[in-house]
């Protein structure tokens, strides 16, 4: 029972620090403590958080783990729903189980770091474009999508705090939109920066901070909440203190 203690909260860990829903961590870690040979399963998952007791007969097993590092990759939310499954048909032990979570927990990031820059810039020529800017408008909103993530980037594998690298890559829009302005006054400036922006747009958190809201998942509909107004404080902020500086300095937005 202690080895399948440490397989189902291995299991909420690995979901919720790539971005998986916290119902979805409860539900996979219930499954899992029942096939695993478990006779009840307790679990309560915030994003900062995994309480869990498994019971056998008069034994108890408690486990409570702190989440400190958070991201998206949802290829590992993938690989231990199906190490879930495979546990449940008896194709795995809970001890290969076990060893299984664990390779998943080293895999690398399955895309490349060209391949999501790349993607990021093709993201915010596309927002820019929804919004109904013109095709030079979405080139540049582009571009500046692609240097904002190339600065987030940089940021986070310096371990900046998420907070100042989203003001930072914010200031960065806001001043490599300032510059194209300059020399090409025909540029929509509002379009190409909020093009830019959105890729760094919370959504995931949005959306699972609507979804428990639903639910009834108060405490973490509220966490991802105040997460998304965070996150877009950070950024609106970034670049709201560019533009005021430009303004200060005699500077006019169209």
């Amino acid at each position: 029972m202690k080895d399948l203690a440490d397989l189902v909260v291995l299991a909420g860990q690995l979901i919720l620090e790539n971005g998986g829903e916290t119902f979805r961590v409860e539900e996979t870690m219930v499954r899992m403590a029942l096939a695993g040979g478990g006779q009840t399963a307790d679990v309560f998952a915030i994003p900062q958080g995994i309480f869990c007791t498994l019971n056998e007969g008069e034994q108890t097993h408690t486990r409570v783990v702190r989440i400190h590092r958070r991201g998206v990759n949802l290829a590992k939310v993938l690989e231990v729903n199906r190490i879930s499954r495979q546990l449940s048909e008896g194709i795995l032990t809970v001890e290969t189980a076990y060893d299984e979570l664990l390779k998943v927990d080293r895999l690398p990031r399955r895309y490349p770091t060209g391949v999501r820059l790349f993607a990021g810039a093709i993201g915010s020529a596309t927002f820019s474009f929804l919004l109904g800017a013109h095709v030079g408008s979405v080139i540049v909103a582009g571009l500046t999508g692609l240097l904002v993530l190339c600065v987030i980037e940089f940021l986070q594998n310096r371990e900046v705090l998420n907070f100042f690298s989203l003001a930072i890559a914010g200031m960065f829009t806001a001043i490599a939109n300032l510059i194209v302005k300059q020399f090409w006054s025909g540029i929509e400036f509002d379009l190409a920066i909020v093009g830019s922006i959105m890729v760094l747009v919370p959504g995931l958190a949005i959306t699972t901070s609507v979804r428990d809201a639903l639910f009834e998942d108060l405490i973490s509909a509220s966490i991802r909440g105040v997460e998304a107004f965070g996150v877009a404080l950070s950024i609106a902020s970034g670049v709201g203190v560019i533009l005021t500086i430009y303004l200060w300095t005699g500077g006019i937005l169209p």
